[in-house]
């Protein structure tokens, strides 16, 4: 137990280390590729998470240390605590109903109306809560891993180690604070939310990676899913759905797992019942399914049977992949450690690695 806790423990460190006014700090437009002299050393510690497409067709990417680019087919900009923006360490991003973007960082909310950045930090206990089961208690913390805004406007957050949140624009509402298993170093619950999403029945589903498994609610009640139904040992790291409504949820060591509302499947390659871990799912456009890993090397397309890898020039480069994302004319950009960002087009695949901060 001791030697798996180390084990999540380094995964999370690298994973997610963790009102001002904002400036446009960095904008880059390029034709040609970095000199050597305009190449930034990354090291393992440098991850591109999350790439989400806003409503305007612009493309905006998160970061661990970078804070957050935005790219409009163009130009790259660089939002950072320079700017404005609330912690360099960003793990998440969403636009509202009204059309502001808003982060999740290492120090709480962070929104942007396009002019200015404003903070509104997680709640902090005056004295540390105890579970009213166990007695023992859960660690304070300030950084969101996940964010989302669900069809009735309110906006779910899950944190690095305090469970999750509804927020209704004045109000938090904990939930999920005291699962997941206990560290026994220092016994204390760290349960860590890495992705939630809406289901096409608007229920939220919440995603533990410290052994919480999956939680489903309902608008009235937190449904627990047990073990039995899959998922490895309940260390859940994406979640997606599909154009029919389908959940798609990445495992720790389960591999893949898709929900038709009846039934959890595992996606594996039926030739040879080769799993993938820590993977992110996403169909684009085209009704293809996009698979890659933050804990192997290489991209694929799923088929309904197989896993078929992406081979193209440079495509042996796409190791540790934290993302999938699509962007508003169908390419395909893959993001994750080492600073990688790369597209694909459909024909070739360009490394934006550099070109995103020159």
């Amino acid at each position: 137990m001791i030697k798996e806790l180390k084990y999540i423990s380094l995964i999370l460190i690298v994973l997610f280390t963790s009102s001002c006014k904002g400036q446009i700090q960095n904008k880059s437009q390029f034709n040609n590729e970095p000199d050597k002299e305009s190449t930034h050393k990354y090291g393992a510690g440098d991850v591109v998470n999350r790439g989400y497409l806003d409503k305007s067709g612009n493309i905006w990417f998160t970061t661990l240390r970078e804070g957050v680019f935005k790219y409009d087919g163009k130009i790259f900009t660089n939002f950072s605590v320079k700017d404005g923006l609330c912690s360099n360490t960003v793990n998440a991003v969403v636009e509202d109903d009204k059309g502001i973007m808003w982060f999740g960082t290492a120090k709480g909310l962070c929104s942007y109306d396009g002019t200015n950045f404003i903070n509104i930090p997680l709640p902090q206990d005056d004295s540390q809560s105890v579970s009213p089961e166990t007695g023992l208690p859960s660690r304070q913390t300030e950084t969101i891993l996940s964010l989302i805004q669900a069809s009735n406007g309110d906006f779910w957050i899950g944190t690095d180690a305090k469970g999750a949140y509804r927020y209704d624009g004045k109000t938090f509402t904990s939930f999920l604070k005291f699962k997941g298993k206990i560290q026994p170093e220092d016994y204390v619950y760290n349960n860590c939310i890495t992705s939630i999403i809406e289901d096409k029945n608007g229920h939220i589903w919440i995603c533990s990676f410290t052994h919480g498994g999956l939680n489903e609610f309902d608008g009235n009640t937190m449904i627990h899913h047990a073990l039995k139904d899959g998922y490895g040992d309940g260390m859940i790291s994406t979640s997606s759905m599909d154009k029919n409504g389908n959940l798609w949820f990445g495992t720790r060591n389960g591999g893949i797992y898709k929900y038709d509302y009846k039934n959890f499947e595992n996606i594996a390659d039926t030739k040879t019942g080769e799993q993938i871990a820590m993977a992110s799912v996403l169909e684009d456009r085209n009704s293809t399914f996009w698979i890659a890993s933050f804990a192997r090397k290489g991209a694929y397309k799923y088929d309904g049977e197989s896993f078929i890898p992406l081979d193209v020039e440079g495509s042996e480069k796409l190791n540790d992949i934290k993302f999938i994302s699509e962007d508003k004319d169908g390419n395909i950009w893959f993001g994750g450690r080492y600073g990688l960002l790369w597209r694909y087009d459909g024909e070739v695949l360009k490394d934006f690695t550099q070109l995103k901060r020159n």
